[in-house]
């Protein structure tokens, strides 16, 4: 039996979601061309939330908060699970058409119950743009472009928004990095909550792989952390060659991009495990 013709956008073309890019109004359409944007490079962004997680753990505002709920101890999967349905909701339907709208709703909510400082979250916004784009340009198969880096902050600023921020990003990709790194440099510091969350997520990755390499898979997971994030976290970073051999292998997950059309995700798997019975966007998320 042959395998069907792998496709883009219904079309041989391993470049047609950035031609479909280069069609698109960046104005209007940045999310659109977001989507595009991580449809090419799916397999890059294996780090993307172990990174984002790990930044949050980081900067003591924020692990507070994360701490107070006791979802990560104790419930690591659905945490995770939760987090990628309602981001998925919303760069797949936008902001204002259901589910996004609905999944939007769910998470100012959440945020809504917490004293949140207006510089976290335009941090968290900045570290899911600044993140992805520099996994794409250290890892992915194809170049950035200028087009899909704004589209990119573009709408990480629109969700921040709709996620409670009352702050707009700054105006620019190289005016949000420094923002960025302004924080890093000033807002990370050691406290006890901080390595234990980070802890429970790093086993947590780390328990996905095969059982006598998961010691050297998660001091790879480690080297490939900020070395700012990683500090905050109580973590030393493994030495030579840990950190090579983490882009080895981060290359090589890159090599399966551009990942054809209808191509099963991992996520649905786990979705499955946590919610067998199907789920509402009322059951996502940290409850009071």
């Amino acid at each position: 039996m042959t395998r069907p013709e792998a496709r883009w956008l219904d079309t041989p073309d391993h470049y047609a979601r950035l031609r479909k890019i280069e069609s698109l109004d960046l104005a209007t359409e940045y999310r659109e061309i977001t989507l595009l944007f991580y449809g090419d490079f799916q397999s890059t962004m294996f780090m993307k939330s172990i990174h984002g997680f790990m930044f949050t753990f980081a900067a003591p505002r924020i692990s507070k908060i994360l701490s107070q709920t006791g979802e990560l101890e104790q419930r690591i999967l659905k945490r995770i699970v939760d987090t990628n349905l309602l981001a998925s909701a919303v760069m797949q339907n936008g902001f204002k058409e259901s589910p996004g709208r609905e999944a939007a709703r769910r998470v100012n909510a959440m945020h809504s119950r917490y004293d949140i400082h207006p510089d976290d979250f335009v941090a968290v916004g900045a570290e899911e743009a600044i993140g992805s784009l520099d996994l794409a340009e250290r890892f992915g198969w194809r170049q950035v472009t200028e087009k899909e880096k704004e589209a990119v902050r573009l709408f990480y600023n629109h969700q921040a928004r709709a996620f409670g921020s009352t702050r707009p990003f700054p105006g620019s990709v190289p005016e949000l990095r420094a923002f960025f790194d302004h924080y890093l440099d000033t807002e990370l510091r050691y406290e006890p909550q901080n390595e234990r969350l980070a802890g429970v997520l790093l086993n947590w990755f780390a328990g996905l792989a095969p059982a006598p390499v998961r010691p050297l898979f998660h001091n790879l997971l480690v080297a490939e952390l900020d070395p700012r994030v990683a500090k905050a976290c109580g973590l030393n970073q493994p030495r030579w060659p840990a950190k090579p051999l983490m882009n080895a292998f981060l290359k090589k997950m890159a090599r399966k991009d551009p990942v054809p059309d209808g191509t099963p995700s991992k996520l649905q798997a786990m979705v499955r495990t946590v919610y067998p019975d199907g789920w509402k966007y009322e059951d996502l998320g940290t409850h009071a």
